[in-house]
């Protein structure tokens, strides 16, 4: 071995050597990419005056706070989902952040008929047969395509006040038609109740499914989290 590669090698040893290197200079490149992406989030949904301060800022905290448990697991980080439950049923109240394109889209959402038999959510509830919407943060997984919807997206749990989600099979899915929807909005002043799932009509679902599956945030803002 000739004297400038022994050279070399004592060099990169007392550096820490070329992994040691790479790690350094690979943290602050990761930093930068999830600050860009809370900063985004925040900027993003604040332009949409529908969405409750209080549910910004709580994503954002929690983002902060659990960032070593979730970083790696949000792995669509193009869209942030926001549903409203302080607003009644009849309302556009599922907020779609799209956080690169920097717009917000919004839609009707059904809450669980244990959380209220009506337009309003007056508790969300983690508890195993409440039929009740489960409170906090979510991912939304990939699809099932044996869901008895014909197509649902699975939501895992992100914290403990929700960690029984996947055991009660709440999911992302379709059921009515947007036909339908109105049709039972007109009859009884508020619009379709699911079993706690977040329930679209089918060409929401559809339209939406390829933009949030794959391990977007979804968020769950209920009454309790005024």
């Amino acid at each position: 071995m000739s004297k400038k590669v022994i050279s070399i090698l004592l060099l990169l040893a007392s550096v820490g050597g070329p992994a040691t290197a790479s790690a350094g200079w690979f943290k602050p490149k990761k930093d930068k990419a999830w600050n860009q992406y809370l900063d985004r989030v925040e900027e993003v949904a604040s332009r949409e005056r529908r969405i409750p301060q209080a549910a910004i800022d709580r994503t954002i905290a929690f983002l902060k706070a659990n960032r070593a448990q979730v970083e790696n697991r949000i792995t669509n980080k193009s869209v942030v989902i926001i549903n409203d439950f302080t607003q009644e049923s009849t309302r556009d109240r599922m907020f779609v952040v799209y956080v690169y394109l920097g717009k917000v889209e919004s839609y009707q959402v059904a809450h669980g008929i244990g959380s209220g038999e009506g337009p309003h959510v007056y508790r969300c509830s983690n508890v195993e047969g409440s039929k009740a919407t489960p409170p906090g943060f979510h991912l939304v997984q990939n699809e099932n395509r044996q869901s008895s919807f014909g197509s649902s997206l699975y939501m895992d749990s992100l914290e403990p006040r929700n960690s029984n989600s996947r055991e009660r099979a709440v999911v992302f899915h379709p059921n009515k038609t947007a036909k339908e929807r109105a049709e039972i909005l007109r009859k009884w002043g508020f619009i379709d109740l699911s079993e706690g799932c977040a329930q679209l009509t089918r060409e929401d679902y559809y339209k939406l499914k390829p933009r949030v599956q794959g391990g977007s945030l979804l968020y769950n803002f209920c009454p309790e989290d005024l």
